[in-house]
């Protein structure tokens, strides 16, 4: 998680796998402030997935997952729990995971 800095990146929406323990946030991975080559793009689509998924927490329960822009992400030391700050049209929402394993897929 701490490869990429995903302030600014937008979580278009969030599948929870509940058979294979997997939650998968389809991002657009937004490259401004990471130093990259010129045959990167700024703006990345792709697929952050999350597995052996101990708990997923959206709160308030009502948010709408929705084109959200992440304005902040902490890494719980404790339990290594992900806490995703996002940015709602009238609200700020929270979406904690915990798992075992994260991988990025880009498109």
């Amino acid at each position: 998680m701490e490869t990429y800095d995903l302030h600014d990146s937008i979580v278009e929406q969030i599948e929870y796998l509940h058979d294979e323990k997997k939650v998968q946030l389809k991002l657009e991975l937004c490259q401004w402030r990471k130093k990259h080559d010129t045959t990167e793009t700024e703006i990345q689509e792709g697929i952050m997935t999350f597995s052996v998924v101990e708990l997923l927490q959206i709160e308030p329960p009502s948010f709408l997952i929705n084109s959200n822009e992440i304005l902040e992400v902490r890494i719980n030391a404790e339990d290594g729990s992900i806490e995703f700050i996002l940015m709602g049209s009238h609200d700020v929402g929270k979406v904690k995971i915990l798992s075992q394993d994260v991988t990025w897929e880009g498109r």
